[in-house]
């Protein structure tokens, strides 16, 4: 009698076992305390940074409508653009040779390479864009800032700083595809620009004054 007890309980039990795995756990069971939560914070970090990242696009947006808006005529203007391109590496490898070739420095060739930099960057900077606003690029034409300048920046600093910043020009994807320019690289490409022009008429002055 105690053993055919014994084998229905047995049985009770491996069904109950049986019916529970079939079922699957109890509604929280192994599931950590809060993890629902954590879920749901993670939804939140998400989708903020979703929406900071459009707010940026935007605001990218905005701003390069104001300080780097494409010129409308921007591919009937390409001939020019290639041309000024081209140029300002050439003068630029000019004004490199004058300071490091030979036993004395031709400041009157890095003058006049510089002084043309700055016409082709003048020139670039009216076919690549339609704006006039400097405001990010502080202008240093003026007399004092021109003084200023001057004593702070020797004739190599002037050089190096250009050279960089001509590199980082001329590797702009705007040269790449003329016809789809995202906002951060036309604010990039412009800024470029006029730190190009406004050490290249640094940079002539300076020659000047050497020569």
């Amino acid at each position: 009698m105690k053993r055919l007890i014994h084998s229905i309980l047995v049985i009770f039990l491996a069904a109950t076992v049986s019916s529970l795995l079939g079922q699957g756990a109890p509604a929280g069971v192994g599931t950590p305390a809060g993890a629902g939560d954590k879920n749901l914070a993670d939804d939140g970090v998400k989708a903020r940074s979703i929406e900071l990242e459009r707010i940026k696009r935007e605001a990218e947006k905005v701003d390069a409508e104001k300080y780097a808006p494409i010129n409308k005529e921007i591919v009937a203007k390409f001939p020019q653009i290639k041309e000024d391109f081209e140029d300002i590496q050439i003068l630029e490898a000019a004004i490199i040779k004058a300071y490091t070739n030979g036993k004395t420095i031709d400041y009157s060739l890095i003058e006049s390479s510089a002084n043309g930099i700055a016409r082709k960057a003048k020139r670039l900077d009216s076919n690549l864009f339609a704006a006039k606003d400097e405001k990010k690029v502080d202008n240093p034409l003026d007399e004092k800032s021109k003084e200023k300048v001057q004593k702070t920046k020797t004739l190599r600093e002037l050089i190096v700083e250009l050279d960089d910043s001509i590199g980082s020009f001329i590797s702009s994807k705007i040269f790449g595809n003329i016809k789809i320019i995202e906002p951060e690289v036309a604010i990039k490409t412009r800024t470029d620009l006029l730190n190009i022009l406004k050490l290249s008429e640094l940079l002539a002055l300076e020659a000047n004054k050497l020569k």
